[in-house]
């Protein structure tokens, strides 16, 4: 098995055997510990491989299970755009289950959060390195039910289940329309294969799967806008944003971390995928007049996320709700990125969604630490905390600055490749970018202030937790680094990524040549 295939296998093993492991350790939590810490180890080793070997090509790499090719087999077809999330991906799993340990460290059932953790991760690559819209589908349900659950954890108390199952009800109904979808390509297209469907919607033929039966244009139109519809619901765009400010509150600080920086990527990598692989390029005039509407209703309700969860947050008294609303914001920036069509535009969507998701998960990693010693969410229960607690008093005011889009830190440059896609579209686009971030900025220094300045509640009597805090410090460090650096990522990285994913062409043919070579 090569290392497209490997990457995506290695945690979904470690969780399966988790549980028998933990029998026979008897529970013993360092040794948990340390197992969850090799398999989140491995994948990320696995994934830089990956990363390196997709960077060093020109071509898109490919995995074909059991050696069946597409479109009769799934395949995964890896290019510089899933790489690079993957890695990120990867990079955060692991620095977040060695913070998980002593977040945890009053819990009972290490081994089923380790299990569930493991497994998401396993969900999250398969859905970023998977080229088949069925095998997304499953790789999303494995994601989306280790979630769940997550969010769940904390099953004695009542919001955490109530949050729980509200997540899961929603998302459920977002994937039973992608899977509706999936029935509308595969019964006009005759394939589920992402450069199969690719190949037909510009007209060049593939073997075995023949050519559409029926009218391309309307199966296209519903298709697109079912699975956008549960790619918005995955995302937490308005208005299928409620469940988040429920869910991630509720689940243990790490995971929360996990949903905001790198679950909800899940809706706009699938986006992207669609927009730019499937229905990217030159198209015939009705079927881009079916992608110019649904790319004008993503701006809007990205638009409307962006201004509606900067209002929201200003009025939270939960910090992790305040929180769980900055990222709907973010998603809304995103999403208006995704939908410009645009070269700009997909570049500065990945270089923000790269970059959100190292300051967002360092946000509420920071807040957890606080979390963890106070006991609660409330932000004036906090008061006064940060001070004896500078590490993870710095990290969080690392986060905030970032995210408002100060430079020299990441966001800032993510924000400024934003601002000149929005110019370059529509003035009022990139308006909404800066009122927006102005409207959060009250709400992120109302976070640092009361935490700083605050006066502490006297029977607080609280250490700073090194191992957390250690983590929270890498992370802010890491953002400082991507500011300065920025230039050079985004020539070395993101720009070659965005290239090739332009280049449907390139992602149809590895596929194409490899079905051709076996079948003929």
């Amino acid at each position: 098995m090569n290392v497209v295939g490997l990457t995506p296998i290695i945690p979904i093993v470690f969780a399966f055997a988790l549980p028998l492991f933990s029998i026979l350790v008897k529970g013993n939590r360092k040794i948990i510990q340390l197992y969850a810490l090799i398999g989140t180890g491995l994948a990320l080793i696995s994934s830089y491989r990956l990363f390196h070997l997709v960077y060093s090509s020109n071509t898109p790499l490919i995995y074909t299970f059991g050696k069946w090719i597409a479109p009769i087999g799934i395949v995964y077809e890896v290019d510089k755009l899933n790489a690079l999330i993957a890695l990120l991906t990867a990079g955060l799993m692991f620095l977040i289950a060695i913070y998980s340990y002593r977040y945890l460290e009053h819990d009972e059932g290490l081994e089923w959060y380790y299990t569930l953790y493991l497994s998401l991760e396993a969900g999250l690559l398969g859905v970023l390195l998977t080229g088949d819209a069925f095998n997304l589908f499953v790789m999303i349900e494995v994601t989306s039910i280790a979630a769940y659950a997550l969010v769940m954890f904390y099953r004695d108390r009542g919001d955490s289940v109530f949050a729980g199952l509200k997540y899961a009800l929603i998302g459920a109904a977002g994937t039973t329309m992608y899977f509706l979808a999936l029935g509308v390509f595969y019964g006009v297209f005759g394939t589920v294969n992402f450069a199969d469907l690719s190949a037909k919607v510009h007209g060049l033929n593939f073997p075995v799967s023949g050519t559409p039966a029926g009218n391309i244009v309307i199966a296209s139109g519903v298709a697109l806008a079912l699975a956008t519809w549960a790619f918005l619901i995955k995302a937490a765009i308005v208005p299928n944003h409620f469940w988040l400010p429920e869910a991630h509150p509720a689940a243990p600080s790490p995971i929360s971390a996990i949903l905001s920086g790198l679950v909800v990527n899940v809706g706009v990598y699938a986006l992207i995928r669609f927009l730019y692989t499937v229905y990217g390029g030159s198209l015939a005039p009705d079927l881009a007049h079916v992608v110019s509407l649904l790319s004008v209703i993503v701006i809007a309700l990205g638009a409307l996320s962006a201004l509606f969860s900067a209002l929201m947050m200003n009025v939270q008294k939960d910090v992790k709700k305040l929180i769980a609303y900055s990222t709907i914001m973010h998603m809304g920036y995103l999403f208006m990125a995704v939908g410009l069509g645009t070269e700009v535009g997909l570049q500065a969507a990945l270089f923000h969604l790269v970059n959100h998701s190292i300051a967002k998960a360092l946000l509420f990693l920071a807040a957890g630490i606080f979390i963890h010693a106070i006991g609660s969410r409330n932000i004036e229960e906090l008061a006064g905390v940060g001070r004896r607690m500078p590490i993870a008093t710095f990290s969080l005011a690392i986060a905030t600055l970032s995210l408002v889009g100060i430079p020299p830190l990441n966001v800032f440059f993510s924000k400024l490749l934003l601002f000149n896609a929005f110019i370059d579209k529509n003035l009022i686009l990139a308006w909404i970018l800066v009122i927006s971030s102005i409207i959060a900025l009250i709400a992120y220094m109302r976070i640092f202030y009361v935490i700083w300045f605050g006066k502490p509640r006297e029977d607080i009597k609280t250490k700073e937790p090194l191992s957390m805090s250690l983590i929270c410090l890498l992370l802010a460090l890491t953002c400082l680094a991507i500011g300065l650096m920025a230039p050079v990522i985004v020539d070395k990285l993101i720009a070659p990524a965005v290239v090739q994913t332009l280049d449907y062409n390139s992602y149809i043919n590895v596929v194409l040549n490899l079905a051709s070579k076996v079948l003929h």
